[in-house]
């Protein structure tokens, strides 16, 4: 064991954890100073991942016993912050999951508040598996929402009943945004194929209700207080019919707002650009 290596020597200013300066075994600070030193060195090169070491004790909380200048950067603040900082800033965990080499890849999707409940069980498959693989959607303070791949291995100490969690984050904003641009395309496509699909059945019923309301008002005088009432479904079946001849015009979608955060089909436009083509 080299001199640099020795967990009695002083950590340094940016040293970020406890298993140095606490009473955990020999053999765990030796690991831990070893690690440190690589990802110190790693870190220095100025390569596209990030390197970090988290560890956690029981059912305590993660802290980070090193962290690369990225990720400090990322999160800012003081790096014994660093743990709470990126978990009250994750937006969701992705894990994705091959069952089957014929089968599509499976998608798993958890909230920053199913997190905080599935945190014991996510640590003990992470421990069963010896590694951890998935990407966080966080909102980073100072960029915004940010895409983080996080690959590491799991090493288990069992006399000082803590784990290490040794991997590097990588940056795939570009990626997850190119993605997730799919999956909205997909969406909205298949909610376009299910509004055909919902007006060629109503388009019957409509037509009924239109052959009904026209031969009551032929039967009503002009007098009649039905009257307006008639010509008022007749109306309101006749905008019907606009709305779902437009809606099996589109074959490709417009989006406009509709709430914070949330877009909807604009069947005006669309209908327009669908016509422009025809």
């Amino acid at each position: 064991m080299t001199h640099d290596d020795s967990p009695e020597k002083a950590p340094g200013p940016r040293y970020l954890g406890r298993v140095l300066v606490q009473p955990y075994s020999r053999p765990l600070k030796r690991r831990v100073a070893a690690l440190i030193k690589a990802c110190r060195a790693f870190d220095l090169t100025g390569a596209p991942a990030i390197p970090y070491i988290a560890a956690w004790q029981d059912h305590a909380n993660i802290w980070y016993e090193f962290a690369g200048r990225r990720f400090l950067d990322l999160f800012g603040g003081p790096g014994e912050h660093l743990a709470a900082t990126f978990r009250s800033r994750v937006v969701d965990q992705r894990v994705y999951k091959c069952v089957d080499v014929h089968a599509a890849i499976e998608r798993e999707v958890r909230t920053q508040e199913e997190l905080k409940h599935d945190r014991d069980h996510l640590r003990e498959e992470g421990i069963i598996q010896g590694e951890v693989d998935a990407v966080y959607k966080v909102d980073a303070p100072g960029e915004g929402i940010t895409w983080l791949k996080d690959q590491a291995v799991v090493e288990v100490f069992e006399a000082d009943r803590l784990c290490l969690s040794i991997g590097h984050l990588t940056v795939v904003t570009k990626e997850m945004r190119s993605e997730e641009e799919r999956l909205e395309k997909e969406r909205l496509q298949v909610s376009l194929e299910m509004a055909g699909a919902v007006c060629h059945e109503l388009n019957q019923p409509l037509q009924g209700i239109t052959s009904y309301a026209e031969i009551l008002g032929e039967h009503l005088g002009a007098d009649s207080g039905l009257h307006g009432q008639v010509r008022g479904i007749l109306d309101l079946t006749g905008r019907m019919g606009v709305i779902t001849r437009k809606l099996m015009r589109i074959t490709r979608y417009e989006t406009k707002d509709y709430v914070k955060g949330v877009r909807i089909i604009d069947i005006d436009r669309a209908a327009e650009e669908a016509a422009k083509t025809e």
